[in-house]
């Protein structure tokens, strides 16, 4: 997925090296009798968290990749989550780095440096709802992580109301290809967030069987299991927007799916969609709107 943005590549490729049993430290966390004053947040969705529970005071580094919501852009950068500047963070003096279970290196090198780290999983939708509830303990706002957790959850939960209205919609979920063509296109599996919002917001993902989490797509599945939705993303650095209908066009090369004949195929570029924290709503919003137009116009019937 060479395509997309450092931050995307690596998140959707998160099911290739968390697994159970790997030496996982989810959840693991530096001891602390007071909440931290200076945090620095390796990764955008923890970012995006921090910022929704009202503690972004708290922030005083961040990742490259850090670019929503906008104020975080302005806050001091510590290089990518992945090859981060660890003189710069030090510098910066936190009494706490937030990191992802799939950080690569990061959180033991920081533990060597004798930095306090806080680990979270944010695989699933699930993950992402205690993330908000780990947070508010730790960084001391447990009320108004309370509050946001519920916001986040009351607009997910009208996805679900609207999404029992109507029947189950067949799915095609890809998340990178190359641009122009369909070559290298890999999807949304199980066992991932995008899955669940699928699911959720009235979608039946057709690779809900795969054995990754975002697998490659060949030609011969992708016709076998032949989807009444594709949602398309696209990364915006390589793909502006005057060039989507272009990349709508390119489908046409499978002229035989329900999808391409019926003209439902959609593609979007926007980078928040993909990062599983508050902005996943407006994804849910999004996909919600797409299946429920296609349920109505008779598509997305449940297999017999």
């Amino acid at each position: 997925m060479r395509h997309r943005s450092a931050w995307t590549f690596t998140l959707l490729l998160t099911a290739f090296w968390t697994h159970p049993g790997m030496g996982s430290e989810a959840g693991t966390q530096a001891e602390a009798k007071v909440p931290p004053r200076r945090i620095v947040s390796m990764a955008p969705n923890l970012t995006q968290i921090v910022y929704d529970i009202g503690a972004q005071d708290l922030l005083v580094g961040v990742t490259d990749f850090c670019k929503f919501p906008k104020p975080a852009r302005l806050k001091p950068k510590v290089g990518g989550w992945l090859d981060p500047n660890y003189e710069r963070i030090l510098s910066l003096r936190p009494d706490l780095v937030l990191t992802l279970e799939f950080g690569g290196k990061t959180a033991k090198t920081l533990r060597q440096l004798k930095v306090p780290v806080l680990v979270q999983d944010c695989m699933t939708v699930s993950d992402v709802l205690g993330a908000y509830d780990v947070l508010g303990e730790k960084l001391g706002r447990k009320e108004a992580a309370a509050k946001a957790k519920r916001r986040l959850e009351a607009r997910l939960e009208r996805v679900r109301k609207r999404a029992k209205t109507f029947d189950p919609v067949p799915v095609l979920f890809v998340v990178d290809r190359t641009p122009g063509t369909l070559d290298q296109m890999y999807a949304v599996g199980p066992r991932n967030f995008v899955d669940d919002l699928i699911t959720w917001c009235g979608g039946r993902n057709i690779l809900f069987d795969a054995k990754t989490s975002y697998p490659l797509v060949s030609k011969e599945v992708l016709l076998k299991r032949d989807p009444d939705v594709i949602v398309n993303s696209l990364a915006e650095a390589q793909v502006g927007a005057g060039r989507i209908p272009a990349e709508i066009q390119v489908w046409q090369k499978f002229p035989s799916l329900k999808a391409v004949k019926e003209g439902r195929v959609h593609c979007f570029t926007n980078e928040d969609y993909l990062i599983p924290g508050p902005t996943m709503a407006n994804l849910a919003e999004y996909l919600s709107d797409i299946f429920e137009q296609a349920a109505r116009d008779g598509k997305g019937k449940p297999e017999k």
